[in-house]
């Protein structure tokens, strides 16, 4: 461990119980130790990409969990994680290599559930996030309050804001809008990169600037010149800065992130504003959380650079603006809500988004996908993961965590209308069940997550031959008493991952198992009853020999 927990030249100077551990970066004791200075010498033998990465951390509380996929998500949209054009890494397999690094350095450590070959989330511990967090303020990643806690302010050369309790209000939103910028601050300078001794972190990752995104010097791979990478010179920075200091113009933010802000207030925001923005987190990314978003405004297609947006969770939206599909750029898009609403973006619009790769979905409508949207589907030409969650889920129900049951689907206000029938598009009144068997042959998704799935019987489109490339199946929830059953001559799954939880109804024998998934490395299991015979251990997970 580089930071030692039980360091007394830490501990019994700067704190006196587990209290003070929160405020401990402000400690003069603490920034003058010996092991803050050991955490320099680990982090600036670290790559520029990988302290971007471990910077991120700063945001999030100490020891709280959180998974590693929202901050691949949040990576791969500033930039700092960019796999080259010719697909032989994948931005995730390049995010594992920092993630080791940074577990076998020391600066966080993983957080294992059950039999899992494969860490899905990590934490921070006190001492190293205080570290983080000094090394972060003083090179302007993140703008600090007094208790150590990101803020909506972006100001004073940081690019990213985050909301943090009432943090931000409307007092703050005046950051987004460019009320708070100098009269007198001259255009060109605001546009204009900073100082050559600036961080990276601190400049817009564009394709043209970026050079993580340049083969011939790809930054993640080469070594790099410490007489040019402020984050090695922090001192310098912080004279640069207090030369330099000024408000940030709006349209250089790259990052909005909520860290645990229940009722954020948009109301005062100019989103044609942040045009450079990349990343929009709003959801939950942990368990605790309840978001109380419930409207977002049409002016958000006005984020034409946006690659990242989630809502995970965001359960008081019942209508997505318009203005989403024309995120042309939008790779990631999660918490997406189909109802019933006519003035409401719909299932059909998401088809402009050419670059979507993963998509997750909250329906109250029983009947999605029709057979209209199956056929929608095959536009989907970069979906890679979907996820469909049915019904208007609890923020209780954290279906996201492991042995939290899912909420099958409930009535909202309109219970007692008629589901609005789906909408025909143009030339598919006559498409049959031969159509969409023809069509889901191509949908090259790798992932699928079903969850509080309504009906008894499989849909018709959920067959091995229809989803040749799907690696990973997860159902959750739900009355379904059947899955297909593979006959010996027939096409078997791919799937190497398989997750079954909440399905009372379920009933299948292990002999089935092999024969329908040959290719199958790990199964779990949690309140399946009917599920017989099944060799998994005490936590309900079985792996492969």
């Amino acid at each position: 461990m580089l930071l030692n927990k039980d360091n007394p030249l830490v501990l019994a100077d700067i704190g006196k119980g587990p209290d003070s551990l929160p405020d401990l970066h402000f400690s003069k004791v603490f920034k003058d130790s010996p092991a803050l200075k050991e955490f320099r010498v680990v982090y600036n033998s670290l790559s520029v990409i990988t302290k971007l990465c471990l910077l991120c951390f700063a945001a999030i509380p100490a020891n709280e969990a959180i998974k590693k996929r929202v901050l691949v998500h949040w990576w791969v949209g500033e930039g700092f994680v960019n796999p080259p054009v010719d697909g032989e890494q994948t931005a995730e397999k390049i995010a594992d290599g920092i993630f080791q690094e940074l577990t076998e350095k020391g600066c966080i450590e993983p957080v294992y559930k059950k039999r899992r070959s494969v860490v899905h989330s990590f934490k921070m511990h006190h001492l190293i996030r205080s570290a983080v967090t000094v090394i972060a303020s003083e090179v302007g990643f993140f703008n600090f309050d007094a208790k150590g806690n990101p803020t909506a302010n972006f100001s004073s050369h940081s690019y990213r804001a985050c909301l943090v309790n009432r943090d931000f209000c409307a007092e703050d939103s005046r950051h987004l809008m460019g009320k708070n910028r100098p009269r007198n601050l001259d255009q060109s300078t605001a546009n204009r990169p900073h100082d050559s001794d600036q961080i990276m972190a601190n400049r817009p990752h564009d394709s043209d600037q970026n050079m993580a995104n340049d083969s011939d010097q790809n930054m993640a791979n080469r070594p790099h010149d410490s007489d040019q990478n402020v984050a090695n010179r922090p001192h310098d920075l912080n004279q640069n800065m207090a030369n330099t200091r000024h408000d940030l113009d709006p349209k250089m933010l790259q990052t909005v992130f909520n860290v645990n802000e229940s009722y954020p207030d948009f109301s005062n925001v100019d989103w044609s504003k942040l045009r450079n923005l990349k990343v929009l987190h709003l959801g939950r990314w942990h368990s605790r959380a309840k978001h109380h978003i419930e409207l977002l405004p049409e002016t958000i297609g006005s984020l034409k650079n946006l690659t990242h947006l989630d809502m995970s969770e965001c359960y008081l939206l019942e209508r997505m603006p318009k203005g989403i599909a024309l995120l042309s750029e939008l790779q990631v898009l999660k918490g997406f809500v189909v109802g019933d609403h006519y003035t409401s973006c719909t299932f059909h619009d998401l088809s402009a988004l050419k670059k979507l790769r993963k998509l997750s979905i909250n329906t109250s409508r029983e009947n999605f996908p029709s057979e209209e949207e199956l056929i929608v589907l095959q536009r989907f030409g970069s979906l890679r993961k979907l996820t469909i969650a049915w019904g208007r889920l609890s923020s209780q129900a954290a279906s996201t965590q492991d042995n939290a049951a899912p909420q099958s689907a409930t009535r909202t206000r309109r219970k007692n209308h008629m589901i609005r029938k789906s909408p025909t598009f143009k030339g598919m009144r006559n498409s049959t069940a031969t159509s969409n068997q023809e069509y889901f042959k191509k949908l090259d998704l790798e992932k699928l997550d079903l969850q509080c799935y309504p009906q008894k019987t499989a849909p018709s489109w959920l067959r091995p031959g229809k989803l040749k490339s799907l690696k990973k199946l997860y159902i959750r929830g739900g009355p379904l008493r059947n899955l297909f059953k593979v006959q010996e001559n027939e096409d078997k799954w791919a799937v190497e991952t398989l997750r079954l939880k909440f399905l009372s109804e379920l009933e299948m024998d292990w002999k089935e198992i092999p024969v329908s998934f040959p290719d199958l490395i790990y199964l779990e299991k949690f309140r399946c009853p009917r599920l017989t015979f099944f060799p998994t251990d005490e936590s309900g997970v079985w792996l492969k020999p």
